[in-house]
Protein backbone atom coordinates (compact mmCIF):
# COMPACT_ATOMS: atom_id res chain seq x y z
CA UNK A 1 0.00 0.00 0.00
CA UNK A 2 1.65 3.43 -0.83
CA UNK A 3 2.50 5.60 2.40
CA UNK A 4 0.11 8.24 1.34
CA UNK A 5 -2.60 5.67 1.48
CA UNK A 6 -2.05 4.30 4.91
CA UNK A 7 -3.46 5.50 8.46
CA UNK A 8 -1.29 7.28 10.35
CA UNK A 9 -0.71 7.06 14.23
CA UNK A 10 -2.95 9.74 15.98
CA UNK A 11 0.19 10.72 18.41
CA UNK A 12 3.62 11.25 16.12
CA UNK A 13 1.01 11.14 13.04
CA UNK A 14 4.01 8.85 11.70
CA UNK A 15 2.39 6.75 8.79
CA UNK A 16 1.32 3.18 10.22
CA UNK A 17 -0.88 0.21 8.53
CA UNK A 18 -4.39 0.77 9.15
CA UNK A 19 -4.68 -2.93 10.79
CA UNK A 20 -1.72 -2.18 13.59
CA UNK A 21 -3.15 -1.54 16.79
CA UNK A 22 0.64 -0.41 18.11
CA UNK A 23 2.68 2.56 16.21
CA UNK A 24 5.44 1.20 14.70
CA UNK A 25 7.35 4.39 14.80
CA UNK A 26 6.53 5.60 18.56
CA UNK A 27 5.12 2.46 20.12
CA UNK A 28 1.88 3.66 21.72
CA UNK A 29 -1.21 1.70 21.85
CA UNK A 30 -3.58 3.12 18.96
CA UNK A 31 -6.87 1.94 17.27
CA UNK A 32 -5.18 1.90 14.02
CA UNK A 33 -7.31 4.40 11.45
CA UNK A 34 -10.28 4.54 13.74
CA UNK A 35 -7.67 6.56 16.20
CA UNK A 36 -6.65 9.22 13.92
CA UNK A 37 -10.78 9.70 13.04
CA UNK A 38 -11.51 10.19 16.86
CA UNK A 39 -9.18 12.87 17.36
CA UNK A 40 -10.31 14.91 14.70
CA UNK A 41 -13.86 14.44 14.62
CA UNK A 42 -16.11 16.30 16.65
CA UNK A 43 -17.66 13.95 19.71
CA UNK A 44 -21.16 12.85 19.14
CA UNK A 45 -23.25 12.12 22.21
CA UNK A 46 -23.62 8.96 23.02
CA UNK A 47 -20.11 8.31 21.92
CA UNK A 48 -18.48 5.60 19.47
CA UNK A 49 -18.81 1.63 19.44
CA UNK A 50 -15.28 0.60 18.41
CA UNK A 51 -14.86 -2.77 18.09
CA UNK A 52 -18.51 -3.54 20.03
CA UNK A 53 -17.27 -1.27 23.00
CA UNK A 54 -19.25 1.77 23.18
CA UNK A 55 -17.09 5.22 23.97
CA UNK A 56 -18.59 7.89 25.81
CA UNK A 57 -20.98 8.32 29.16
CA UNK A 58 -21.66 5.18 30.74
CA UNK A 59 -25.34 4.14 30.42
CA UNK A 60 -27.86 5.46 32.70
CA UNK A 61 -26.84 9.43 32.85
CA UNK A 62 -29.35 10.56 30.03
CA UNK A 63 -27.36 11.82 27.39
CA UNK A 64 -29.56 13.74 25.06
CA UNK A 65 -29.33 12.56 21.47
CA UNK A 66 -29.27 14.66 18.18
CA UNK A 67 -26.57 17.42 19.67
CA UNK A 68 -29.25 20.03 19.98
CA UNK A 69 -29.20 21.98 23.00
CA UNK A 70 -32.09 22.97 25.25
CA UNK A 71 -33.02 26.60 24.44
CA UNK A 72 -32.65 28.74 28.27
CA UNK A 73 -35.97 29.62 29.29
CA UNK A 74 -36.13 32.91 30.03
CA UNK A 75 -35.87 34.33 33.87
CA UNK A 76 -38.81 34.97 35.31
CA UNK A 77 -38.71 37.87 38.10
CA UNK A 78 -41.81 36.55 39.59
CA UNK A 79 -40.97 33.65 40.29
CA UNK A 80 -37.49 34.24 41.82
CA UNK A 81 -39.26 36.47 43.78
CA UNK A 82 -41.93 33.61 45.26
CA UNK A 83 -38.68 31.96 45.98
CA UNK A 84 -37.09 34.55 48.22
CA UNK A 85 -40.67 34.79 49.96
CA UNK A 86 -40.94 31.29 50.40
CA UNK A 87 -37.33 30.94 52.01
CA UNK A 88 -38.17 33.89 54.48
CA UNK A 89 -41.50 32.42 55.32
CA UNK A 90 -39.39 29.24 56.57
CA UNK A 91 -36.93 31.06 58.87
CA UNK A 92 -39.27 33.51 60.20
CA UNK A 93 -41.99 32.21 60.73
CA UNK A 94 -41.82 30.42 64.31
CA UNK A 95 -43.62 27.18 63.90
CA UNK A 96 -41.92 26.42 60.76
CA UNK A 97 -38.75 27.58 61.96
CA UNK A 98 -38.91 25.22 64.95
CA UNK A 99 -40.02 22.52 62.46
CA UNK A 100 -36.78 22.92 60.86
CA UNK A 101 -34.24 23.56 64.18
CA UNK A 102 -36.35 20.13 65.69
CA UNK A 103 -35.45 18.18 62.33
CA UNK A 104 -32.03 19.56 62.40
CA UNK A 105 -30.85 18.66 65.92
CA UNK A 106 -32.50 15.24 65.32
CA UNK A 107 -30.42 14.87 62.15
CA UNK A 108 -27.41 16.13 64.11
CA UNK A 109 -28.13 13.54 66.91
CA UNK A 110 -28.35 10.95 64.15
CA UNK A 111 -24.63 11.24 63.77
CA UNK A 112 -23.43 11.95 66.61
CA UNK A 113 -25.00 8.37 67.33
CA UNK A 114 -23.60 6.51 64.37
CA UNK A 115 -19.82 8.56 64.13
CA UNK A 116 -18.99 10.76 67.02
CA UNK A 117 -17.36 9.22 70.17
CA UNK A 118 -18.92 6.17 71.94
CA UNK A 119 -18.00 3.00 73.69
CA UNK A 120 -19.43 -0.19 71.96
CA UNK A 121 -20.47 -3.13 73.50
CA UNK A 122 -21.74 -6.45 73.46
CA UNK A 123 -25.75 -7.60 73.57
CA UNK A 124 -25.09 -10.68 75.03
CA UNK A 125 -21.69 -12.86 75.33
CA UNK A 126 -20.39 -16.56 76.78
CA UNK A 127 -16.47 -16.21 77.35
CA UNK A 128 -13.45 -18.14 79.20
CA UNK A 129 -11.07 -15.74 81.25
CA UNK A 130 -7.95 -16.50 83.10
CA UNK A 131 -6.73 -14.92 86.37
CA UNK A 132 -3.50 -15.79 87.07
CA UNK A 133 -1.97 -14.80 90.88
CA UNK A 134 1.40 -14.67 91.18
CA UNK A 135 2.97 -14.58 94.82
CA UNK A 136 6.79 -14.16 95.01
CA UNK A 137 9.36 -14.70 98.13
CA UNK A 138 12.37 -12.48 97.66
CA UNK A 139 13.61 -13.48 101.32
CA UNK A 140 16.21 -16.05 102.18
CA UNK A 141 13.80 -18.00 104.30
CA UNK A 142 10.44 -19.78 103.22
CA UNK A 143 7.71 -17.39 103.90
CA UNK A 144 3.60 -18.82 104.71
CA UNK A 145 0.90 -16.92 102.65
CA UNK A 146 -3.41 -16.95 102.48
CA UNK A 147 -4.99 -15.63 100.04
CA UNK A 148 -9.40 -15.19 99.59
CA UNK A 149 -10.55 -15.76 96.27
CA UNK A 150 -14.15 -14.59 95.75
CA UNK A 151 -17.05 -16.61 94.56
CA UNK A 152 -18.68 -14.29 92.61
CA UNK A 153 -22.84 -14.88 92.62
CA UNK A 154 -25.44 -14.96 90.60
CA UNK A 155 -25.79 -11.00 89.61
CA UNK A 156 -29.21 -10.23 88.52
CA UNK A 157 -31.41 -6.77 87.84
CA UNK A 158 -31.80 -6.35 91.50
CA UNK A 159 -28.24 -6.89 92.85
CA UNK A 160 -27.44 -10.52 94.15
CA UNK A 161 -31.49 -10.89 94.86
CA UNK A 162 -33.68 -13.90 93.71
CA UNK A 163 -36.91 -11.61 94.15
CA UNK A 164 -38.23 -7.86 92.31
CA UNK A 165 -40.95 -6.40 91.61
CA UNK A 166 -43.96 -7.47 93.43
CA UNK A 167 -47.86 -7.08 92.47
CA UNK A 168 -49.82 -5.08 95.23
CA UNK A 169 -52.06 -7.23 95.52
CA UNK A 170 -49.27 -10.27 96.64
CA UNK A 171 -50.53 -12.40 93.88
CA UNK A 172 -47.75 -12.24 91.60
CA UNK A 173 -44.11 -11.64 91.45
CA UNK A 174 -41.91 -10.48 88.43
CA UNK A 175 -39.31 -12.88 87.90
CA UNK A 176 -35.41 -11.42 87.96
CA UNK A 177 -33.05 -10.94 85.18
CA UNK A 178 -30.01 -13.14 84.80
CA UNK A 179 -27.19 -10.66 84.14
CA UNK A 180 -24.28 -12.93 84.73
CA UNK A 181 -23.86 -16.60 85.81
CA UNK A 182 -20.37 -18.26 86.17
CA UNK A 183 -21.49 -21.15 84.49
CA UNK A 184 -18.00 -22.93 86.00
CA UNK A 185 -14.85 -21.89 88.36
CA UNK A 186 -12.05 -23.97 88.39
CA UNK A 187 -8.44 -23.44 90.17
CA UNK A 188 -5.04 -24.78 89.55
CA UNK A 189 -1.29 -24.05 90.55
CA UNK A 190 0.80 -23.47 87.86
CA UNK A 191 2.74 -26.65 86.74
CA UNK A 192 0.45 -28.32 89.17
CA UNK A 193 -1.71 -31.40 87.53
CA UNK A 194 -4.58 -31.21 90.72
CA UNK A 195 -7.69 -29.19 88.37
CA UNK A 196 -10.48 -28.22 91.26
CA UNK A 197 -13.86 -27.44 90.82
CA UNK A 198 -15.11 -24.70 92.87
CA UNK A 199 -18.08 -25.34 93.68
CA UNK A 200 -20.68 -22.22 92.81
CA UNK A 201 -23.78 -23.04 94.83
CA UNK A 202 -23.53 -22.92 98.53
CA UNK A 203 -21.00 -25.57 99.71
CA UNK A 204 -18.59 -25.38 102.55
CA UNK A 205 -15.16 -27.40 103.11
CA UNK A 206 -13.50 -26.95 105.95
CA UNK A 207 -9.27 -26.09 106.49
CA UNK A 208 -9.14 -29.69 107.48
CA UNK A 209 -10.36 -30.84 104.38
CA UNK A 210 -8.32 -28.59 102.22
CA UNK A 211 -7.33 -30.08 98.55
CA UNK A 212 -4.29 -30.57 98.00
CA UNK A 213 -3.20 -28.47 94.14
CA UNK A 214 0.81 -29.07 94.74
CA UNK A 215 3.26 -30.10 97.45
CA UNK A 216 3.01 -27.07 99.53
CA UNK A 217 -0.28 -25.44 98.64
CA UNK A 218 -4.15 -25.72 99.15
CA UNK A 219 -7.66 -24.79 98.90
CA UNK A 220 -10.96 -24.81 100.93
CA UNK A 221 -14.21 -22.78 100.71
CA UNK A 222 -15.28 -22.44 103.93
CA UNK A 223 -18.19 -20.20 105.29
CA UNK A 224 -17.64 -16.42 106.59
CA UNK A 225 -16.42 -16.07 110.19
CA UNK A 226 -13.61 -13.86 112.34
CA UNK A 227 -10.72 -16.39 112.45
CA UNK A 228 -8.35 -16.48 109.61
CA UNK A 229 -9.72 -19.97 108.37
CA UNK A 230 -13.25 -18.14 107.23
CA UNK A 231 -13.75 -16.00 104.18
CA UNK A 232 -13.76 -12.35 106.07
CA UNK A 233 -16.02 -10.45 103.45
CA UNK A 234 -18.39 -13.13 101.31
CA UNK A 235 -17.96 -16.31 99.69
CA UNK A 236 -14.57 -16.91 98.85
CA UNK A 237 -12.03 -19.91 98.72
CA UNK A 238 -8.55 -19.97 100.73
CA UNK A 239 -5.33 -20.63 98.66
CA UNK A 240 -2.72 -21.13 100.95
CA UNK A 241 0.69 -22.56 101.83
CA UNK A 242 4.79 -21.66 101.61
CA UNK A 243 6.65 -20.43 99.38
CA UNK A 244 10.36 -21.60 99.19
CA UNK A 245 13.04 -18.74 99.22
CA UNK A 246 13.34 -17.41 95.57
CA UNK A 247 10.71 -19.23 94.48
CA UNK A 248 7.16 -18.19 93.14
CA UNK A 249 3.93 -19.93 92.93
CA UNK A 250 0.83 -18.90 90.32
CA UNK A 251 -2.74 -19.98 90.89
CA UNK A 252 -4.37 -20.22 87.80
CA UNK A 253 -8.33 -19.57 87.67
CA UNK A 254 -10.64 -20.14 84.79
CA UNK A 255 -14.15 -18.42 84.88
CA UNK A 256 -17.01 -19.99 82.16
CA UNK A 257 -19.23 -16.79 82.03
CA UNK A 258 -22.46 -15.78 80.40
CA UNK A 259 -23.61 -11.97 80.42
CA UNK A 260 -25.89 -9.73 79.04
CA UNK A 261 -26.22 -6.22 78.56
CA UNK A 262 -29.31 -4.80 80.96
CA UNK A 263 -30.83 -1.40 81.02
CA UNK A 264 -32.55 -0.19 84.27
CA UNK A 265 -32.82 3.33 82.12
CA UNK A 266 -35.74 3.73 80.00
CA UNK A 267 -34.71 7.87 78.44
CA UNK A 268 -34.77 8.39 74.95
CA UNK A 269 -31.31 8.01 75.04
CA UNK A 270 -31.11 4.52 76.44
CA UNK A 271 -29.49 1.78 73.92
CA UNK A 272 -32.45 0.33 72.82
CA UNK A 273 -30.50 -2.86 71.68
CA UNK A 274 -29.97 -3.44 75.30
CA UNK A 275 -32.82 -5.90 77.38
CA UNK A 276 -34.95 -3.79 80.33
CA UNK A 277 -36.96 -4.89 82.52
CA UNK A 278 -39.88 -6.52 81.57
CA UNK A 279 -43.60 -4.30 81.32
CA UNK A 280 -42.20 -0.98 81.14
CA UNK A 281 -40.55 -0.95 84.40
CA UNK A 282 -37.49 0.63 83.98
CA UNK A 283 -36.65 4.26 85.15
CA UNK A 284 -36.77 7.69 83.04
CA UNK A 285 -37.38 11.33 84.35
CA UNK A 286 -41.18 10.56 83.81
CA UNK A 287 -41.64 8.15 86.50
CA UNK A 288 -38.95 9.15 88.66
CA UNK A 289 -39.55 9.16 92.93
CA UNK A 290 -38.85 11.61 95.42
CA UNK A 291 -36.08 12.15 98.52
CA UNK A 292 -39.48 11.16 100.50
CA UNK A 293 -39.52 7.42 99.10
CA UNK A 294 -36.98 6.43 100.52
CA UNK A 295 -38.92 6.12 103.80
CA UNK A 296 -40.72 3.29 102.38
CA UNK A 297 -40.66 0.29 104.02
CA UNK A 298 -38.11 -2.94 102.36
CA UNK A 299 -35.18 -1.97 100.91
CA UNK A 300 -35.61 1.42 100.03
CA UNK A 301 -35.59 1.85 103.56
CA UNK A 302 -32.84 -0.16 104.84
CA UNK A 303 -30.23 0.91 101.93
CA UNK A 304 -30.90 4.30 102.74
CA UNK A 305 -30.17 3.31 106.43
CA UNK A 306 -27.42 1.45 105.59
CA UNK A 307 -25.44 3.78 102.99
CA UNK A 308 -27.24 6.81 102.38
CA UNK A 309 -27.37 7.95 105.68
CA UNK A 310 -23.51 7.40 105.93
CA UNK A 311 -21.74 10.81 104.20
CA UNK A 312 -18.47 9.50 104.91
CA UNK A 313 -17.70 6.06 103.63
CA UNK A 314 -14.27 3.55 103.11
CA UNK A 315 -11.34 4.85 105.65
CA UNK A 316 -8.21 3.43 103.60
CA UNK A 317 -6.50 4.74 106.51
CA UNK A 318 -5.94 1.56 108.82
CA UNK A 319 -4.14 4.37 111.39
CA UNK A 320 -5.56 7.07 113.59
CA UNK A 321 -5.93 9.52 110.88
CA UNK A 322 -8.81 9.12 108.24
CA UNK A 323 -9.06 8.99 104.44
CA UNK A 324 -12.69 8.63 103.22
CA UNK A 325 -13.21 7.54 99.69
CA UNK A 326 -16.41 8.47 100.07
CA UNK A 327 -16.76 11.53 101.80
CA UNK A 328 -20.26 13.18 101.61
CA UNK A 329 -19.34 16.02 104.02
CA UNK A 330 -16.32 17.85 102.12
CA UNK A 331 -16.50 21.14 101.23
CA UNK A 332 -15.90 20.67 97.92
CA UNK A 333 -18.11 18.05 97.72
CA UNK A 334 -21.49 20.08 98.92
CA UNK A 335 -20.18 23.35 97.43
CA UNK A 336 -20.08 21.40 93.70
CA UNK A 337 -23.36 19.15 94.52
CA UNK A 338 -25.23 22.65 95.48
CA UNK A 339 -24.20 24.04 92.35
CA UNK A 340 -25.50 20.59 90.39
CA UNK A 341 -29.12 20.97 92.01
CA UNK A 342 -29.17 24.57 91.37
CA UNK A 343 -28.67 23.71 87.69
CA UNK A 344 -32.06 21.07 87.82
CA UNK A 345 -35.44 22.57 86.36
CA UNK A 346 -37.79 23.25 89.47
CA UNK A 347 -39.80 20.02 88.70
CA UNK A 348 -36.70 18.06 89.37
CA UNK A 349 -35.16 19.50 92.61
CA UNK A 350 -37.07 16.84 94.83
CA UNK A 351 -36.02 13.73 92.44
CA UNK A 352 -32.66 11.78 93.57
CA UNK A 353 -33.00 10.42 90.18
CA UNK A 354 -32.41 13.85 88.71
CA UNK A 355 -29.73 14.91 90.64
CA UNK A 356 -28.02 11.51 90.43
CA UNK A 357 -27.92 11.58 86.55
CA UNK A 358 -26.56 15.64 86.51
CA UNK A 359 -24.01 14.84 88.87
CA UNK A 360 -23.04 11.58 86.58
CA UNK A 361 -22.88 14.07 83.56
CA UNK A 362 -21.03 16.35 85.85
CA UNK A 363 -17.90 14.01 86.87
CA UNK A 364 -17.88 12.54 83.17
CA UNK A 365 -17.44 15.46 81.55
CA UNK A 366 -15.15 17.37 83.31
CA UNK A 367 -13.18 14.60 85.08
CA UNK A 368 -10.29 13.17 83.03
CA UNK A 369 -9.19 9.99 83.23
CA UNK A 370 -5.97 9.14 84.08
CA UNK A 371 -3.34 6.69 86.38
CA UNK A 372 -4.97 6.76 89.74
CA UNK A 373 -2.79 7.23 92.99
CA UNK A 374 -2.25 4.91 95.60
CA UNK A 375 -4.37 4.70 97.68
CA UNK A 376 -6.61 5.81 95.27
CA UNK A 377 -7.82 9.60 95.46
CA UNK A 378 -11.09 9.83 97.54
CA UNK A 379 -14.13 11.90 95.85
CA UNK A 380 -12.98 15.57 97.38
CA UNK A 381 -9.54 15.09 95.80
CA UNK A 382 -10.72 13.97 92.26
CA UNK A 383 -12.63 16.73 92.10
CA UNK A 384 -10.37 19.09 92.93
CA UNK A 385 -7.49 17.36 90.73
CA UNK A 386 -10.14 17.16 87.98
CA UNK A 387 -8.47 13.60 87.06
CA UNK A 388 -9.02 10.11 88.30
CA UNK A 389 -9.42 6.51 87.08
CA UNK A 390 -12.19 4.39 87.91
CA UNK A 391 -12.86 4.05 91.27
CA UNK A 392 -11.70 7.73 92.00
CA UNK A 393 -14.35 8.90 89.83
CA UNK A 394 -16.68 6.73 91.32
CA UNK A 395 -15.69 7.51 94.54
CA UNK A 396 -16.22 11.70 93.32
CA UNK A 397 -19.55 10.93 91.96
CA UNK A 398 -21.13 8.67 95.17
CA UNK A 399 -19.64 11.81 97.66
CA UNK A 400 -22.03 13.71 95.53
CA UNK A 401 -25.07 11.87 95.99
CA UNK A 402 -23.96 11.05 100.04
CA UNK A 403 -24.67 14.55 100.18
CA UNK A 404 -28.32 14.21 99.32
CA UNK A 405 -28.26 10.84 101.26
CA UNK A 406 -28.69 9.12 98.26
CA UNK A 407 -27.79 4.93 98.50
CA UNK A 408 -24.76 4.15 96.33
CA UNK A 409 -21.87 1.19 96.86
CA UNK A 410 -19.37 -0.21 95.18
CA UNK A 411 -19.08 -3.34 92.52
CA UNK A 412 -16.07 -4.69 91.66
CA UNK A 413 -14.59 -6.94 89.05
CA UNK A 414 -12.23 -6.97 86.30
CA UNK A 415 -13.13 -5.12 83.24
CA UNK A 416 -12.20 -5.83 79.17
CA UNK A 417 -12.89 -4.52 75.99
CA UNK A 418 -15.40 -5.19 73.35
CA UNK A 419 -13.11 -7.15 71.61
CA UNK A 420 -12.10 -9.23 75.05
CA UNK A 421 -8.82 -8.84 74.38
CA UNK A 422 -7.26 -6.77 77.24
CA UNK A 423 -8.44 -7.31 81.05
CA UNK A 424 -7.87 -4.60 84.04
CA UNK A 425 -8.92 -4.26 87.54
CA UNK A 426 -12.62 -2.19 88.08
CA UNK A 427 -14.72 -0.93 90.37
CA UNK A 428 -17.62 1.10 89.97
CA UNK A 429 -20.54 2.01 91.63
CA UNK A 430 -24.72 0.72 92.61
CA UNK A 431 -27.27 2.89 93.08
CA UNK A 432 -30.86 2.65 94.13
CA UNK A 433 -34.02 5.06 92.98
CA UNK A 434 -37.60 4.83 94.00
CA UNK A 435 -40.05 5.03 91.39
CA UNK A 436 -42.90 7.82 91.56
CA UNK A 437 -45.71 6.03 93.97
CA UNK A 438 -48.39 7.33 91.64
CA UNK A 439 -47.43 5.67 88.90
CA UNK A 440 -46.27 2.36 91.23
CA UNK A 441 -50.23 2.17 92.57
CA UNK A 442 -51.07 2.28 87.86
CA UNK A 443 -48.92 -0.77 87.70
CA UNK A 444 -50.01 -2.10 90.35
CA UNK A 445 -46.54 -2.57 91.84
CA UNK A 446 -46.07 -3.13 95.86
CA UNK A 447 -44.38 -0.40 96.84
CA UNK A 448 -42.02 -1.38 98.84
CA UNK A 449 -40.13 -3.30 95.79
CA UNK A 450 -41.16 -0.36 93.38
CA UNK A 451 -37.70 0.76 92.83
CA UNK A 452 -34.19 0.42 90.64
CA UNK A 453 -31.32 -0.76 91.99
CA UNK A 454 -28.69 -0.27 88.93
CA UNK A 455 -24.65 0.11 87.66
CA UNK A 456 -23.38 3.57 87.02
CA UNK A 457 -19.78 3.41 85.59
CA UNK A 458 -18.88 6.89 84.92
CA UNK A 459 -15.69 6.80 83.11
CA UNK A 460 -17.24 3.76 80.98
CA UNK A 461 -20.53 6.13 80.54
CA UNK A 462 -22.42 3.98 81.49
CA UNK A 463 -25.37 5.21 83.50
CA UNK A 464 -27.67 2.60 84.78
CA UNK A 465 -26.48 -0.38 82.51
CA UNK A 466 -25.21 -3.62 82.95
CA UNK A 467 -22.58 -4.66 79.83
CA UNK A 468 -20.72 -8.35 79.43
CA UNK A 469 -17.70 -6.11 79.16
CA UNK A 470 -17.89 -6.18 83.05
CA UNK A 471 -17.40 -9.43 85.22
CA UNK A 472 -18.81 -8.92 88.54
CA UNK A 473 -17.02 -10.29 91.16
CA UNK A 474 -18.59 -8.50 94.26
CA UNK A 475 -21.26 -6.20 95.12
CA UNK A 476 -20.66 -4.03 97.83
CA UNK A 477 -22.65 -5.61 101.48
CA UNK A 478 -24.22 -3.44 104.30
CA UNK A 479 -20.94 -3.05 106.97
CA UNK A 480 -19.91 -0.34 109.10
CA UNK A 481 -18.53 2.45 107.41
CA UNK A 482 -17.65 0.31 104.39
CA UNK A 483 -14.83 -2.05 105.97
CA UNK A 484 -15.92 -4.31 103.86
CA UNK A 485 -14.59 -3.11 101.18
CA UNK A 486 -11.50 -2.14 103.06
CA UNK A 487 -11.02 -6.04 103.52
CA UNK A 488 -12.31 -6.51 100.04
CA UNK A 489 -8.93 -4.94 98.55
CA UNK A 490 -6.59 -6.88 100.69
CA UNK A 491 -7.27 -10.42 100.22
CA UNK A 492 -3.60 -11.02 100.64
CA UNK A 493 -2.18 -12.38 103.62
CA UNK A 494 2.04 -12.57 103.38
CA UNK A 495 5.05 -11.66 105.13
CA UNK A 496 6.53 -9.83 102.55
CA UNK A 497 6.07 -6.59 100.48
CA UNK A 498 5.27 -6.22 96.55
CA UNK A 499 5.40 -9.76 95.81
CA UNK A 500 1.86 -10.37 95.04
CA UNK A 501 0.78 -9.39 91.16
CA UNK A 502 -2.65 -10.51 88.75
CA UNK A 503 -3.22 -10.81 85.69
CA UNK A 504 -6.16 -11.72 83.73
CA UNK A 505 -6.91 -13.42 79.68
CA UNK A 506 -9.58 -14.31 77.60
CA UNK A 507 -9.16 -18.19 76.96
CA UNK A 508 -10.18 -18.96 73.29
CA UNK A 509 -12.57 -16.49 71.33
CA UNK A 510 -15.44 -15.41 73.02
CA UNK A 511 -19.19 -15.39 71.60
CA UNK A 512 -21.07 -12.48 70.84
CA UNK A 513 -24.54 -12.61 70.21
CA UNK A 514 -27.43 -10.61 69.09
CA UNK A 515 -24.22 -7.94 67.81
CA UNK A 516 -22.93 -5.02 69.11
CA UNK A 517 -24.36 -1.38 70.36
CA UNK A 518 -22.65 1.89 70.66
CA UNK A 519 -23.09 4.07 73.67
CA UNK A 520 -22.27 7.73 72.38
CA UNK A 521 -20.81 10.00 74.85
CA UNK A 522 -22.81 13.33 74.84
CA UNK A 523 -21.11 16.28 76.44
CA UNK A 524 -23.91 18.01 79.04
CA UNK A 525 -26.46 14.75 78.43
Amino acid sequence: MPVGTMARCPYCMAANPASASICHSCGRVILGAGGMAMRLEPNIPGGYRVQGARRGPPPGLNVRRGGKRRAKKKKSNLRSMMLVIAIAFLFLFTPAQERISTQLEKWLDDLLDEFGPAREYPVHAAYTVERNIHLVNPHSQAISFSYELPIPEIRTDFGNSEFGFESADGTFTYPVVTLQEIAGMMAKVDGGSNHVMIPLSEEYLGANDAISLSTSTEIYWPPVGQNNERCSVDRCAIWQGDIQSGQMVTLEVTYDVISTSFSWWGGSRAPSEAPRAADELSIHAGNDGTYADYDRPGRLDSMYDQFGSERQWYDRDSGPSQNWAVDGDSNVVIALADEIESSLNPEDVNSPYAFAHAAFIKIRDSIVYSQGLSPARGGPACIVDERGDCDEQSNAWMSLLRTRNIPAWYEFGPMTDSQFSAWEPHAWSNAIFPLDEQWCIEKGIDLSTCFVEGEVDVVNNRWLLHTPTTMTEWIEQPSFEGEASYDFYRPLSIGCVNCWTESWETIGEPEIMGGTYRVPVRIGE
